[in-house]
């Protein structure tokens, strides 16, 4: 029998046409993610190579790379780089061609030759991937196979998942990845990313499953190259449990046809009988190999064992003949054809050997480090790996911080935390480590802060900035001192220690006084300005800000002129100049992107739509939040500190907006896995909708969370809504005087500032208590309270809606509030598209109406309140008009909803309509249903048909009044009147 011919490929046509049709999805332009789990040696590398051959025989361009289990996902990118060095070996100069100039950067990058700051984070090398996949797909289908993600880095699992989260539509690429089950990988890094629900619902799984008994006959049968006898075939089921590299080593063994022979303790002992007959010179070489790992280089395996050629080469044709290793002729790689061989091969090595077999390895790698498979940035990885293992601690620090930096460049800020992480635990172990290390360790605690806090650790950036800052002399190096507690106080903020941040901030600030201008001065500056914003302090905000921006600008710090530009645009926009606000912040998100600064860049997209929602733009305000969000979806930044504060203001402005499920899932997806301190405003603005739903426990609980941790923080923009939402809940549940005392608390926390939002909200519901108690002297006290925060002479429009709110509701404590001033409230929040406000001033109004007399306007407002009520799933507001109505003795039926759509629109077109009645473009509409642009564009073309105009505009004037409304102003013309 010849060893080195692979067995038949046998069953799995199933699972392979399963692959063809997502190949096929691709052809078409919708880019699929295949997960494809099995176990160890149930035949996954075999379905993926048969896979490969078919697709490259269909014309796809095939990218194929693995994880390495020897490393422990130390080298980042690994499978990525064995995968593009496949691709060029494959297509020579045309790979530069076909991959385009995202191809060339990552090439580049990977073998040291180009820049890694062409690329800005490591976000933006998932971007280039992409981009390279993207344009690889233009000629034919792209195919990227990744094997084993159960060993894979914590920078490949990145790009996996920023790969899959992908917008699918017209995009030719197919991702395949393989890993073994997940109860064998819990708390490991693929295991949380297999937990994520929105990974999963962009991504196809499939087990794949241990041989059939007549599969097994078929494997066997081509095994022996004869026909099996059935006692054969049940005891090599019974031994190989069907997994099909089992059952070829017991074929290969010869003991299945040993009468008597008992079933073996483990499978490695089959594994181990074939390397115990091996030649000497044989085992020599396997031992070696699993030392290195499962792939590794002639030339290696040659300095390592020392074998001369010609024995060399014998020994490796004994483990090719046996099918132990096998051998890639393109490139002249080794590898175990089994993960399973290598691990029993590295188990056999005597326990003194171990060490001194990474020894050698480390001395041959650091003296040529062209026999790593990567290059010299992996070297390095493996380098720190070999001499970790020799218990070189010297030679294993210094390569440790060298992978590190070597990773940072890359973007890979999970493999480089993971470096700088073993750099410092081996610190204190080596004397003369500063020198093995070319950096003193408060160097190497800020480099493994900035990782970990990219890496999502932020409570390990806290730990690691501590103890740099322990170790600066801040006399002998204050502007080192002050970076250092600028860097402190953004690291104390993500991580929820509210209280402690802006200490850091003034530390600094006192640390740099005196100090000429420079970035850092600049930095430090923005950074107490964005609090003093926080605080309500927002004149004094915007004076620190134009000091950082004068500054910055003078000393020509790019990115801190942009940082500046961001906190000035906000404190404009709160200081009712809108226009230049959102100038200014639009030039901060060009900035950020020109210096490829992530932070600003998504802190800007959040502001700019905190600057909207304040200007009533609550429309742009929650398609700007959702943009940055999906734009930090696609780099694989959802889970990020960024992240959570686009999605809560989203959500915030959706929640206004009346949007309240949207609201609740992008609240739900994105933040409430995070930490309560991480997660603050996110479990506010969901408490808030779950009162105004009637979901009281739950809000109670979320608010508790909130309030345990918010303590004694001066952010008006924390305290303010949670007294607030804990003062509507105790009034929906009747307890007037707990609601009180929220109303006082919260004002208490946010007097003296300039967010007269907050205060009016609050005096607002103040005002409702003392109505609701019939309490004149209380409504007198909170009447000065409103008064106090109204300052200059052209308030808001949602300042002055809330001072009406505030005179309808204390006129409601004597019974004088007419039905017409509530009526203006109502338009008032209406024209701010706010429909839960506008629901509740017009049950007011109806109430107001029945106690006057006019039931037919009591009527009509309960009707239209009971109907928002309704559709918004408020439920405690919709049983008060309930009661209302019993009491008043009128019913509340609805108009019904018209039979069809207008102008003869399919239910798909009306939706199309009715966004961009909301002026939406085609590309959030695209976005938000989940279509590609083109589909969009194509249903518009239908609508203008039908509708007789031809641009949006027209549309947009045409949707207005909805059908809704057009058919209430028909079938109740005094409604029309009362308008």
């Amino acid at each position: 029998m010849d060893h080195r011919a692979e067995p038949a490929f046998v069953g799995r046509g199933e699972e392979l046409d399963r692959l063809r049709r997502r190949l096929a999805d691709v052809r078409d332009g919708e880019a699929r993610t295949v997960l494809v789990s099995g176990e160890a040696g149930v035949g996954k590398s075999r379905l993926l190579r048969e896979f490969s051959a078919i697709a490259r025989q269909a014309g796809a361009h095939v990218l194929h790379g693995s994880c390495d289990e020897s490393l422990d996902g130390e080298v980042p990118y690994l499978p990525l780089t064995e995968a593009l060095e496949g691709f060029g070996r494959e297509h020579g100069r045309a790979a530069a061609e076909l991959g385009g100039p995202s191809y060339t950067m990552l090439a580049g990058l990977f073998d040291g030759t180009g820049q890694a700051g062409a690329l800005g984070t490591q976000h933006q090398v998932f971007l280039a991937v992409r981009k390279m996949l993207d344009h690889i797909g233009e000629r034919a289908p792209a195919v990227l196979i990744l094997e084993d993600l159960h060993w894979a880095d914590p920078s490949t699992l990145g790009l996996v998942g920023a790969l899959a989260r992908a917008v699918p539509e017209d995009r030719r690429v197919l991702l395949v990845c393989s890993h073994r089950p997940v109860a064998a990988m819990l708390d490991t890094p693929l295991w949380k990313l297999l937990g994520n629900a929105d990974f999963l619902r962009r991504v196809e799984q499939f087990p794949l499953p241990v041989f059939t008994k007549a599969e097994l006959r078929r494997f066997m049968t081509d095994i022996a190259g004869r026909p099996v006898p059935p006692e054969l075939v049940e005891r090599c089921q019974d031994w190989s449990d069907g997994i099909a590299f089992h059952a070829e080593l017991l074929m290969t063994s010869e003991l299945l046809d040993r009468p008597g022979t008992d079933l073996p303790h483990a499978i490695t002992d089959v594994m181990m009988a074939q390397v115990v007959s091996a030649a000497p010179a044989a085992k020599k070489v396997l031992r070696v190999a699993a030392v290195a790992g499962r792939r590794m280089s002639h030339g290696l395996l040659r300095t390592v064992s020392g074998l001369p050629g010609g024995d060399l080469d014998d020994a490796l044709q004994d483990c090719l003949d046996r099918r132990m290793l096998a051998e890639d002729h393109t490139s002249g790689v080794y590898r175990f054809r089994h993960a399973l061989l290598r691990e029993a091969v590295y188990r056999s090595i005597a326990t003194g050997s171990t060490p001194e077999l990474h020894a050698q390895m480390a001395l041959a790698l650091a003296a040529d480090p062209r026999l790593s498979l990567g290059d010299e940035r992996t070297a390095d990885a493996e380098l720190a790996y070999h001499w970790h293992q020799a218990g070189r601690l010297p030679e294993a620090l210094a390569a440790a911080v060298r992978a590190g930096q070597a990773a940072r460049q890359t973007l890979a800020f999970p493999s480089a935390e993971q470096q700088f992480a073993r750099a410092l635990e081996l610190w204190d172990d080596v004397v003369d480590a500063e020198a093995r290390a070319g950096l003193p360790r408060v160097e190497l605690l800020a480099a493994a802060a900035d990782a970990a806090r990219w890496s999502g650790h932020i409570g390990r950036a806290v730990e690691h900035a501590r103890a740099a800052i322990a170790l600066v002399d801040p006399v002998a190096d204050p502007d080192r001192a002050g970076l250092l507690q600028e860097r402190m106080g953004n690291y104390l903020w993500e991580a929820g220690q509210r209280a402690d941040s802006p200490k850091a901030y003034d530390e600094a600030a006192r640390l740099l006084r005196g100090r000429p201008p420079s970035a850092v001065k600049a930095r430090v500056l923005s950074a107490r300005a964005l609090h003093d914003l926080r605080r309500g302090r927002i004149a004094d905000g915007q004076v620190k800000a134009e000091q950082a921006l004068e500054m910055a600008r003078a000393v020509g710090a790019r990115a801190e002129e942009g940082r500046a530009l961001n906190v000035s645009g906000a404190a404009l926009g709160l200081r009712d100049d809108p226009g230049t606000g959102v100038a200014r912040l639009r030039a901060a998100i060009d900035i950020a992107r020109q210096v490829q600064n992530l932070e600003d860049l998504f802190r800007a997209y959040s502001n700019l739509g905190f600057v909207l929602e304040h200007s009533g733009r609550l429309g742009e305000a929650a398609d700007t939040n959702l943009e940055g969000l999906a734009e930090a979806r696609q780099l694989d930044l959802q889970d990020s500190r960024q992240a959570t504060v686009l999605a809560n203001n989203a959500s915030t402005a959706l929640a206004q907006l009346g949007r309240w499920d949207e609201a609740e899932a992008v609240i739900t997806e994105t933040t409430l896995s995070r930490q309560v301190g991480e997660s603050l405003y996110p479990r506010l603005t969901l408490a808030e909708i779950l009162v105004a739903r009637g979901r009281f426990d739950r809000a109670r609980d979320l608010l508790d969370s909130v309030a345990a941790v918010a303590g004694e923080t001066d952010d008006v923009l924390l305290q303010g809504p949670l007294h607030a939402y804990q003062a509507e809940l105790a009034l929906w549940q009747g307890r007037t005087a707990d609601a009180e005392r929220h109303v006082l608390d919260g004002i208490e926390r946010v007097r003296g500032g300039e967010n007269a939002v907050e205060q009016l909200r609050l005096c607002a519901l103040g005002q409702r208590c003392a109505a609701d108690r019939a309490d004149p002297a209380a409504g007198d006290r909170f009447a000065l309270l409103a008064s106090e925060a109204v300052t200059g002479d052209s308030p808001t429009a949602e300042i002055a809606l809330l001072i009406q709110l505030c005179a309808a509701e204390r006129r409601r404590i004597r019974g004088e509030d007419a039905a017409a001033l509530w009526e203006q409230v109502a338009r008032g929040w209406t024209g701010l598209q706010r429909r839960y406000p506008a629901a509740y001033a017009r049950w007011r109004k109806a109430e107001a109406a029945h106690r006057d007399g006019d039931e037919a306007g009591a009527r009509e407002a309960a009707r239209v309140a009971h109907a928002a009520a309704r559709d918004l799933g408020a439920e405690p507001l919709g049983r008060s008009i309930e009661a209302l109505a019993e009491r008043a003795g009128f019913a509340l039926a609805t108009a019904p909803e018209p039979d069809k759509p207008p102008f003869d629109l399919t239910p798909t077109e009306y939706t199309v309509f009715k966004m961009i009645k909301q002026g939406l473009e085609p590309k959030v509409i695209a976005q938000r249903r989940n279509v590609s642009v083109r589909t969009v564009e194509t249903q518009l073309q239908r609508i203008y048909s039908k509708t007789g105009v031809h641009d949006r505009p027209a549309l947009i004037l045409l949707a207005e009044p909805s059908v809704r409304e057009e058919h209430d102003a028909k079938s109740a013309p005094d409604r029309r009147a009362d308008r």
